[in-house]
């Protein structure tokens, strides 16, 4: 059997809503990474045997196979193929999943697998549009009633079975802001970052970094709060380094290449032999990636 192997991983800046990325449709930004891909893994665009693109909210500018328009825009050859795929947010750590078991199948020699999700551009729920019949279907109704809840609802659920509290849930937050803006400032994710180009009415403007998602106010605000982990059979340390979803941002289908590029780099800057990357995921999914490094 043959080994699927990252071979580069990069990634475009993550923004704020109606930040800096605002003004770059979610085709061209795919394309742009695309593009830095090859540049920085020194292959030609023409090895690519295919492309798995997850996204959530396929509809607008991400509808009609934003994978497929991707490669198109990229400028690669028109004969690589693409598909986008919709696992909710661990669609873009699926796309990973389908990209390696091709290989390890003898389908691929190489593929490339990614996501995008413009959360300004197309918003969350914009694909759940008004028209007849309910957007649950009756069969679905009929196995789980009102039993089906929102996120907000399930995390009070998960912090009652574990018996996490408020100030628990505080603590760990704030860790996370600060290790994010700790990263940020060490340079961390440079290595890792595609300088993207978004147009602008005073000219292009080429972004090289992440937008802090929180401003700093808010980790002197809770500044006084020291971090406290509960015992989740792993070394505190060793979650989340570099900052979870909350202070790094969570554009849904992009969000599994994220980690996963951020994991690839972190690995190969301190020499981890393995790495673990974890993702939940709409409808009581979730996903789990395991790396080793070579």
């Amino acid at each position: 059997m043959r080994d699927a192997v990252v071979v580069g991983a990069v990634r475009s800046p993550v923004g704020r809503r109606n930040g800096g990325l605002a003004g770059l449709h979610p085709v061209d930004l795919s394309a742009q990474v695309l593009q830095g891909l090859v540049a920085r893994a020194g292959i030609e665009p023409g090895l690519v045997e295919d492309v798995i693109w997850g996204c959530v909210t396929q509809v607008g500018e991400q509808g009609l196979n934003v994978g497929r328009q991707a490669v198109l825009a990229a400028g690669w050859p028109e004969e690589i193929p693409a598909t986008t795929v919709d696992r909710q947010c661990g669609s873009s750590q699926q796309a990973v999943h389908f990209a390696a078991a091709g290989v390890v199948a003898g389908h691929y020699d190489v593929v490339v697998a990614g996501g995008v999700e413009s959360m300004t551009r197309v918003p969350m729920f914009s694909h759940v549009v008004p028209g007849p019949g309910e957007h649950l279907s009756p069969g679905l109704r009929a196995r789980y009633g009102d039993s089906l809840v929102p996120q907000g609802i399930s995390a009070e659920l998960i912090a009652e079975q574990w018996s996490i509290t408020r100030d628990e849930a505080d603590r760990i937050s704030l860790t996370s802001q600060e290790r994010a803006a700790a990263a940020r400032a060490s340079g961390r994710f440079e290595a890792e970052i595609v300088p993207v180009t978004v147009p602008a009415d005073d000219g292009p403007v080429t972004l090289t970094s992440d937008e802090g998602i929180r401003p700093e106010s808010s980790l002197e605000k809770l500044g006084a709060l020291r971090p406290v982990f509960r015992e989740i059979g792993a070394d505190p340390a060793l979650v989340n380094p570099n900052g979870g979803a909350i202070a790094l941002g969570h554009p849904l289908g992009a969000s599994g290449a994220r980690l996963m590029t951020t994991l690839v780099h972190h690995m190969a800057a301190t020499g981890a032999q393995f790495g673990l990357q974890s993702m939940c995921e709409g409808a009581g999914m979730a996903n789990a990636t395991i790396l080793e490094r070579l």
